[in-house]
């Protein structure tokens, strides 16, 4: 009986923990919570969050990730914001990546006071019709994925007045592209 009502138990708190989570990240889709938006050099908040991804991946995934990023790019955000779009990005490219593969992350200026982060990655690639709903809350193409993910990034850069774009190719990869609006750096 024990052993059988443990078993029992350990499922409850499992799912009990799968729907708190899903909730929580329903609530960050539905409305990103304002947090304390601060000047981020982009090229150390992406380095950063490159480092934890690859500790947090090195184990289970034969990935290397490149980094070409330009110093001195400042944006005005939530540090927390910033840091769950781009391990959403990681996490997404490494996902489509079966065995050994690379995840490539570059930051570079553009015109007009813009900035761009693009991650490619040389996964299995997307279809057409798949492109058209990735941002949709719930669609998933993942075995017990929530297809919240892409959905929260999109909302959180959306209420920054910011772009999210994606390009893929079925067999060859796909590259997301962030523009965000540069600051002067802070002095």
């Amino acid at each position: 009986y024990n052993a059988k009502h443990d078993r029992l138990m350990q499922i409850v708190l499992r799912e009990a923990d799968r729907l708190s989570s899903l909730a929580s990240n329903f609530l960050l889709f539905a409305k990103p919570p304002t947090g304390k938006v601060e000047p981020i050099e982009l090229e150390k908040a992406i380095a950063e969050t490159v480092e934890l991804f690859e500790k947090s991946t090195k184990k289970n995934r034969d990935i290397t990730v490149t980094k070409n990023l330009v110093s001195g790019i400042w944006v005005k955000m939530d540090a927390a914001h910033l840091r769950q779009v781009l391990w959403n990005l990681f996490l997404n490219a490494a996902e489509a990546i079966d065995g050994s593969g690379h995840i490539d992350v570059k930051l570079y200026p553009l015109k007009n006071r813009f900035a761009c982060i693009e991650i490619s990655d040389n996964g299995c690639g997307m279809t057409k019709e798949t492109l058209q709903s990735i941002f949709d809350p719930f669609f998933t193409t993942k075995q017990g994925g929530t297809g919240l993910g892409l959905s929260i990034v999109h909302s959180i850069i959306e209420s920054y007045n910011s772009w999210l774009e994606v390009d893929s190719k079925i067999n060859e990869g796909t590259i997301f592209t962030l523009k965000f609006k540069l600051i002067n750096p802070p002095t």
